[in-house]
């Protein structure tokens, strides 16, 4: 932080809102052009407002807040949030680097709290945002736990990471993840905000979780690396061992958020469950179940998944 940056108790929409102001108002002057020809090749637009005309259409990015509770960062402090890019979208990775450090330099980040000079012509002060200086960049593959330096402190110019999260690594992963004692516990670390047959689901059980997260992986799959979709054999299996699974523990409470929707133009409900949930089922039940939870983790769950909501861990057999 260069300057104090108030910040309210939830961070994702301030980070998520700031970022996509700054890349549209950097890199787009025809951001409401849905010319599908524009949205592919412009970079803001195809992570930002790309339509595919399905209806399903999921953006190639999530954002994953500073996980802290604090919210005043005072000159000099550090803080840290994640950017997950999915798929081809790694082709932007440049924009967004510069985007996120210019950023915190133009744009500013949380609540309009600095008194700054009228702008010419005009008697009223007007009002700023904290700024900050973008410190580093690292790629970290949350499955094989690599860590690549993409801008070191102190460096100008960044490079493109290469340890991608593969569905590879994901299989090989989960094969060493099946719970000895049949538990697995998953922690949601910000609001998961599920619907499930058009209803808000306050309490985290596994049904209405698991297809969300194979909807949302599915979908990623198809519009930004050009996976097959899923057979609905396929489909209607997972789901039907996904019900055999039974919540053994909850340990969730209920965390009320709201933010501002730029694209509806209204206040929007984000609140969700919080907190830890022990589920049981046979081991043959997390063998098919635990790839696509593990997927599940590394691109968020359910609703405003890019304003930082959804985020989970797991953790097998836990104590």
């Amino acid at each position: 932080a260069d300057t104090t940056i108030q910040l309210d108790t939830f961070k994702g929409s301030a980070l998520r809102g700031a970022w996509q102001t700054h890349l549209r108002s950097l890199y787009c002057a025809e951001w409401d052009n849905h010319d599908p020809l524009h949205q592919n090749l412009c970079p803001v637009c195809y992570l930002l407002s790309r339509e595919t005309g399905t209806g399903n259409i999921r953006r190639p990015y999530s954002f994953s807040p500073p996980l802290t509770d604090q919210n005043t960062f005072n000159p000099g402090d550090r803080f840290s949030f994640t950017v997950n890019i999915f798929g081809d979208a790694e082709r932007f990775i440049p924009y967004i680097v510069l985007a996120v450090g210019q950023m915190g330099q133009h744009q500013g980040l949380g609540k309009k709290i600095h008194r700054a000079k009228p702008a010419r012509g005009q008697r009223k002060p007007r009002w700023e945002r904290g700024k900050f200086s973008l410190v580093t960049i690292d790629a970290i593959n949350p499955i094989t736990a690599e860590k690549q330096p993409v801008l070191p402190e102190g460096a100008s110019m960044a490079q493109m990471p290469a340890i991608p999260v593969t569905h590879t690594q994901i299989i090989a992963r989960a094969e060493t993840a099946i719970p000895a004692d049949g538990r697995l516990a998953l922690e949601f670390l910000t609001p998961t905000r599920i619907i499930h047959h058009k209803k808000l689901t306050h309490h985290p059980e596994f049904t209405p979780l698991f297809s969300r997260i194979l909807s949302r992986v599915t979908a990623i799959g198809q519009q930004y690396a050009d996976d097959a979709p899923m057979g609905k054999d396929t489909y209607t299996r997972l789901v039907s061992l996904a019900e055999t699974v039974r919540l053994q523990h909850d340990a969730t409470r209920w965390w009320d958020v709201s933010g501002h929707s730029t694209r509806l133009h209204r206040e929007q409900k984000m609140g969700g469950f919080i907190g830890i949930a022990v589920y049981f089922a046979e081991a043959e039940t997390w063998r098919a179940l635990l790839p696509w939870i593990l997927w599940g983790s590394v691109v968020q769950v359910g609703k405003n998944a890019v304003k930082g909501e959804g985020v989970f861990k797991w953790q097998s057999s836990p104590t």
